[in-house]
């Protein structure tokens, strides 16, 4: 799957789960976050395409996915990095 269809994936999961994606002026690449009752997920608006996915999936990956029909390839991509998040 290419980069840009992936981050399309990654970016309609978002809100099939209501987190709002924004992209801001960061001086980090951003990430997971709660304001009132809401999930926003912010990332830099400066980060290529693959660093935008890598931390979509890290942080999606983080939150319950049971229910939730997503592409195999996708599903792969947010348990590996949800995996590898939680061993840091």
């Amino acid at each position: 799957m290419n980069q840009a269809l992936l981050l399309q994936e990654l970016e309609t999961l978002a809100a099939q789960l209501g987190v709002e994606v924004r992209y801001e002026d960061l001086e980090s690449s951003g990430g997971l976050c709660r304001y009132g009752s809401k999930l926003c997920l912010i990332a830099n608006r400066h980060l290529p395409p693959a660093e935008r996915i890598r931390l979509l999936s890290r942080e999606l990956g983080r939150l319950p996915l049971e229910g939730v029909f997503l592409r195999p390839s996708v599903r792969e991509l947010l348990e590996n990095r949800s995996t590898l998040h939680t061993e840091l």
